[in-house]
């Protein structure tokens, strides 16, 4: 595993580490039938406010590089959105379980502004005061099994396995010269990662969570790590609210003739969610 990899992974390994610590050392509370680490089937829909930086570029056909871009300040893309996360989780066995996560509310978005420097954009060049409406589309959809290998009333520490499918969409249209650029990439990919939840009382839980995917084919090399970090309020049998923090990484470099470039984005804040159990 590479020196990238490792650094990507310390943050989430260590929140999860901390969540099995907590667990030995701490009293458990009174067994209950309505332990959150007993359901079977979960369904999760939250806000995120999200923190967006993004970095792209574009070259042309015959592999000239295009301009490298900051989508926020040279596009006016706005850095911030809100936006929605749903995750399905079914548990197979009493240590196996399936999840299945979707942004439902896509990091999509659009602005309108005229250019500060010359831009070179796949095979059109775009001027110093064009105006220029650009786009940048995302889509992200992991599912993943886990296995617990520390499974009780009172902690759960899992690894997991699975795929990702992410996709994004570029395009820059200068309307008064008809000129219009577009990009767009999507590919599945595996993914690999722990998470743990720790029972804090009768009702209160802490989980983190960390994935990580590193690929290279065929000239394109790609990474996407993803953090999670939460405090549950467990309110009644079924329903559960959590506050917390969510951020996910990508990074896409294509050096195929004909269709390189370079995409980089990261996107992180507070989250606050609902989740319906059984």
């Amino acid at each position: 595993m590479s020196l990238i990899a490792i650094r990507s992974l310390v943050p989430p390994l260590a929140a999860v580490l901390l969540l099995a610590a907590a667990a030995a050392v701490a009293k458990p509370p009174p067994d209950e039938p309505d332990n959150l680490l007993n359901d079977r089937l979960t369904l999760q829909a939250g806000l995120v406010s999200s923190s967006t930086q993004t970095t792209l570029r574009y070259d042309a056909a015959a592999g000239t590089p295009g301009t490298t871009l900051n989508a926020e300040k040279d596009l006016g893309l706005p850095s911030r959105k809100l936006i929605g996360k749903a995750e399905l989780m079914f548990r197979m066995k009493e240590r196996h379980r399936v999840h299945l996560g979707n942004y439902y509310l896509p990091l999509d978005r659009h602005a309108t502004v005229p250019l500060q420097k010359t831009v070179n954009f796949g095979n059109t060049t775009f001027n110093v005061n064009d105006v220029v409406a650009s786009e940048l589309k995302m889509r992200l959809l992991v599912i993943n099994y886990s296995y617990s290998f520390i499974k009780n009333d009172r902690a759960e520490l899992a690894a997991s396995l699975g795929f990702d499918v992410i996709g994004f969409e570029a395009a820059a249209t200068v309307a008064a010269r008809l000129r219009t650029e577009r990009e767009d990439r999507s590919a599945p990919a595996p993914l690999a990662g722990l998470d743990g939840t720790v029972r804090i009382s009768s009702r209160f839980y802490a989980e983190a969570r960390g994935q990580y995917l590193k690929v290279n084919v065929q000239n394109v090399r790609g990474t996407l790590d993803t953090v999670e970090a939460n405090i549950l309020y467990r309110l009644s049998p079924n329903v559960t609210f959590g506050l917390g923090y969510s951020g996910f990484k990508v990074n896409v470099d294509s050096e195929k003739l004909g269709d390189s470039g370079q995409f980089q984005l990261r996107s992180s804040g507070p989250q606050l969610f609902a989740r319906v159990g059984f």
